[in-house]
């Protein structure tokens, strides 16, 4: 059965839309600031989700698109003005980001996309796959594959972190279909086509795909086709419609919560 990601994140949004009224009146936007560094489609299409999500709750988002040519030192003063600005309540520098380039700048009050060190708040993307999950990885085998530090790694540490037996593949993993297939639950963080399949999969597996790519089309796919899959696994999330909006919601809950902390 398929998962809807969208309907959850409207919950979350809604939600969130009423605790925005109630900042309005105290004469407080939520405001959040993206800083795009290039041209990449897959950051653009992404940053477009959180403009429409930051609609729907009635917050802002203000984006500073600059030239992959930037240096790291122009781009810490572009950070370090949006930091002092009492306007503004969360601050993300999109990744991925050119190698010369660092976003630790960023003060950890308004790191509402929880990648730094000792950041006050969760990844999003973490708090959107528990938050998909819900109380179905009670006594579950979660196998987590990719170890990315914005996706794989945040997410395995969080369900370790939780008491949860957990087992990570990464590009050195040997009998990867075999390991595949001992997961109750299977998180897919590649980016790759195919990376699950029917025949690597246990029934009755829920599957979660993190991770997107395009087609030579320009159609986003996840790490499994849904055809393939759908009457295998019990659950499992769509792309689109899935991991995404949940995680866009749970970072709009973020910018809610740094607008608390900022008051």
């Amino acid at each position: 059965m398929k998962i809807d990601g969208k309907a959850l994140a409207d919950k979350i949004l809604n939600d969130l839309s009423l605790e925005v009224v109630k900042l309005k009146e105290k004469g407080v936007t939520p405001t959040l600031a993206v800083i795009q560094i290039g041209d990449d489609p897959g950051s653009t299409a992404y940053i477009r989700q959180k403009q429409k999500s930051a609609e729907q709750i009635g917050a802002k988002l203000i984006l500073n698109h600059q030239l992959s040519t930037i240096s790291n030192q122009n781009l810490q003063i572009i950070i370090e003005q949006y930091n002092n600005d009492p306007g503004i309540h969360g601050l993300i520098v999109q990744r991925p980001l050119p190698k010369n380039l660092h976003a630790e700048y960023i003060r950890l009050s308004k790191d509402v996309d929880g990648f730094l060190i000792n950041s006050p708040y969760p990844i999003p993307v973490v708090s959107a796959v528990l938050t998909i999950l819900g109380d179905r990885i009670h006594s579950k085998k979660i196998v987590v594959i990719g170890r990315g530090e914005t996706a794989g790694k945040p997410i395995a540490e969080a369900f370790i972190k939780l008491g949860s037996h957990v087992t990570v593949i990464h590009s050195q993993t040997t009998n990867t279909d075999d390991i595949i297939k001992t997961g109750d639950i299977v998180i897919s963080c590649v980016g790759k086509p195919n990376v699950v399949r029917r025949d690597n999969i246990k029934t009755s597996a829920i599957l979660i795909s993190v991770g997107l790519s395009r087609d030579s089309k320009g159609k986003l796919h996840g790490d499994y086709e849904e055809e393939e899959i759908k009457d295998v696994a019990s659950l499992y999330t769509p792309t689109p419609g899935g991991v995404g909006p949940v995680n866009v919601a749970c970072l709009m809950a973020n910018l809610i919560n740094a607008v608390g902390k900022l008051l």
